[in-house]
């Protein structure tokens, strides 16, 4: 089993994403992917239809939050930066439908307790506040605001400290995983249970459930040590930084 730590929005890893998996895919590495989210039924392994039905969901939630920065007073150059990035959330749902829709055979999945749902669609943080904050900025000087925090989203990979201050601190429109989520002791025992259950060939997981010591920031948030998933899952497989496939991939197109 390869269990690869995803990151929430870091501009361009949708797309290296896809081309991991494609390439696994044709190598034969692959038959079934696992990923921390659900459908309203609850199943584990759900119907094309109702796999279909939450993707038409998500991109409800994804035109909600573009809307509202649409009608915002922000520049225009803010506004289209900031678009693309609203776009990448769940971006590992959405990967995992485009292979399946091109390939029916490839089996899909589902970890997360269906229970927390509305605490996952809640990542997305509150874009009232933080468009009010962005607007607070002279116009001009917007879409640099943006760059220079998305920047830290490209350091995260590499230096955990940026990345434990990301966690519970970010500086992004989107969040990475919210507290509350950390703080469900029963959350991970469910996705744990169902990566043993139906042993998926590859497990896409955020990051932060590949650090075996949480932030000290976390810690005195949620009141938990250590991520209980993370020494579980060490004993299970190889944990592998979705970054470290950019060299697997091939190069991609610049990133803003």
């Amino acid at each position: 089993m390869r269990i690869i730590g995803t990151l929430h929005n870091r501009r361009g890893d949708p797309l290296i994403l896809l081309r991991l998996l494609r390439l696994l895919r044709r190598k034969e590495e692959v038959q079934s992917l696992g990923l921390a989210w659900s459908v309203p039924s609850g199943r584990v392994e759900p119907s094309w239809k109702e796999l279909v039905e939450e993707e038409g969901r998500v991109q409800e939630r994804l035109r909600d939050c573009v809307r509202m920065v649409h009608d915002s007073s922000l520049s225009w150059e803010a506004k289209s930066f900031l678009g693309r990035c609203y776009r990448s959330f769940q971006y590992e749902f959405m990967v995992c439908l485009n292979l399946k829709r091109h390939d029916p055979g490839l089996r899909i999945v589902l970890l997360e307790d269906p229970q927390v749902r509305a605490l996952r669609y809640g990542e997305i943080g509150s874009s009232e506040a933080f468009l009010a904050e962005l607007a607070a900025v002279p116009v001009g000087d917007q879409a640099v605001a943006l760059r220079s925090r998305y920047d830290e989203y490209r350091d995260g990979y590499e230096n955990l400290q940026v990345y434990g201050r990301m966690i519970l601190h970010p500086r992004s429109a989107l969040l990475e995983i919210s507290p509350q989520l950390l703080g469900l002791r029963s959350r991970e025992e469910h996705i744990l249970e169902n990566v043993e259950e139906y042993n998926p060939d590859i497990v896409l997981l955020r990051l932060i459930h590949g650090l075996t010591i949480l932030p000290p920031e976390l810690v005195s948030s949620v009141g938990i040590t250590e991520s209980y998933l993370a020494n579980r899952l060490e004993l299970m497989g190889e944990f592998m930084h979705l970054s470290e496939a950019e060299k697997t991939v091939g190069p991609l197109p610049d990133r803003d």
